[in-house]
């Protein structure tokens, strides 16, 4: 599940070239890894993108999924974000 949750924010980046370029993608992003926004915080915040019960279910088990790592994990989680926002291939956005 670790490997999956990684990838999928790997890709995010790269299909609305982020960088700074894409500020609801770094929100998004942001919210998910803070632990000081909860699951119903979260579905709450972005409700338009949870369209039925399958999505809004998986949104859930994705947040809950970064609650319950370590403040290390979240902390390298953010290092990472950061390093492919500022990578050469985002470098342009």
């Amino acid at each position: 599940m670790k490997l999956l949750t990684v990838l999928m924010l790997i890709a995010l980046p790269l299909a609305c070239f982020a960088g700074s370029g894409c500020t609801l993608l770094e929100e998004v992003i942001d919210d998910i890894i803070s632990p000081k926004v909860d699951v119903d915080q979260y579905l709450k915040n972005y409700h338009e993108f949870t369209n039925d019960e399958p999505t809004a279910n998986a949104v859930k088990e994705m947040k809950q999924c970064f609650l319950d790592q370590s403040n290390e994990t979240l902390e390298n989680v953010q290092v990472m974000m950061e390093a492919i926002y500022n990578s050469d291939q985002c470098a342009d956005y």
